[in-house]
């Protein structure tokens, strides 16, 4: 197994510059890995390895747009949701107009259905499936909730 250094290019006229290293025992495998660990998120437009103590340079075969993939992974970056509250917004002014927006507002947070006893006491709702811990409840215990 040998130690190759990546180079990567940030911009088309840039020199070739050490960004990292990979372990590999080819130069094959050596592009695969450092096109997967360095240049995963369009971070550079080309790539390429160098055996650590050798000159010899290994062009990568993915250049540009192909570079990182072809597949949009920009929701991996906080910039990727800039406008997403204006876009929301304009959505549901859209819905509004179109009288499709419903304008209850929302139930309360923790509410749970509670049925009205023929005693006029509260209790839990019928439909509910049973407690499966009822039976090792303390009988004498207050109810919570």
């Amino acid at each position: 197994m040998y130690v190759w250094d990546v180079l990567g290019k940030r911009r088309p006229g840039d020199e070739f510059e050490v960004v990292g290293g990979v372990k590999a025992p080819d130069a094959e495998l050596a592009l695969i890995l450092a096109k997967e660990t360095h240049f995963r998120h369009k971070e550079g437009v080309e790539y390429a390895v160098r055996r650590r103590g050798t000159d010899e340079i290994h062009m990568g075969p993915y250049e540009g747009e192909l570079l990182g993939g072809v597949t949009d992974h920009s929701y991996r970056r906080q910039e990727a949701y800039a406008g997403v509250g204006a876009k929301l917004k304009r959505v549901g002014e859209e819905l509004a107009r179109r009288g499709l927006r419903i304008d209850a507002t929302r139930p309360p947070v923790g509410r749970g259905r509670r049925h009205e006893g023929p005693d006029g006491t509260g209790g839990p709702d019928p439909r509910d499936p049973p407690d499966p811990h009822a039976e090792f409840a303390d009988p004498g215990a207050e109810p919570s909730g």
